[in-house]
């Protein structure tokens, strides 16, 4: 197995349906879902259409695959946080939140394919109602469900405050990061100071929250 990379984008590539995985993502990223035809990946692939046709029935199911392989990179970075036992929690305190919220996001920064699947998202939901749901599912109520897990467990075993509506305190950790996330995909300049501003975000929370 070897590794390509090409405008950022590393997929690990083994064979012609990663190698169409990896152009399609990186031709939807920069020229957008429908500017995209099966015939162009073809060619960036340098395989004929009807080889495509072999490992995929199509660019939406090309578009689908991306979108799960994305995904898994959402859990594979994020699984720790959702996965704390009781005893793990209680032994929390704010250096030890911050520092996993921190390696998180910053796992989540510097992943080439959520990072293009984003951009993807960003680019075509005006234009495409499925894409616009996949961006929600995917930027939105899936991080959010991650919030709520998590926070759900910090209120049980860390919080005296018995009345805190666990939704709104996700919606209010997740929309900021999020916001700060995507900003950075578009600005890398500001990567330094978005960063900072997370860390800050979440030592808020927790001693609003946690102490």
């Amino acid at each position: 197995m070897c590794m390509s990379r090409r405008d950022g984008i590393i997929i690990r590539r083994t064979n012609t349906k990663e190698r169409i995985l990896e152009e399609s993502l990186r031709l939807f990223s920069t020229l957008g879902y429908n500017a995209v035809g099966v015939e162009m990946i073809a060619a960036a692939v340098n395989v004929t259409p009807p080889s495509l046709y072999k490992h995929f029935k199509g660019k939406q199911e090309i578009l689908e695959e991306i979108v799960n392989r994305a995904e898994e990179n959402y859990h594979r970075h994020l699984i720790p946080v959702v996965n704390f036992t009781d005893e793990e929690i209680n032994d929390f305190d704010i250096d030890r939140f911050t520092k996993i919220v921190m390696s998180q996001i910053e796992n989540l920064l510097h992943d080439n394919v959520i990072k293009s699947v984003r951009k993807l998202f960003i680019i075509e939901q005006y234009r495409n109602e499925r894409i616009r749901m996949m961006h929600i599912k995917n930027t939105f109520e899936n991080n959010e469900e991650r919030a709520f897990i998590f926070f759900s467990k910090l209120i049980r075993v860390r919080s005296n405050k018995a009345d805190v509506d666990i939704i709104h305190l996700a919606k209010l950790v997740c929309y900021p990061i999020i916001s700060v996330i995507d900003r950075c995909y578009c600005d890398p300049d500001f990567e330094k100071e978005g960063l900072t501003f997370i860390r800050d975000h979440v030592r808020y929370i927790w001693r609003n929250y946690f102490e």
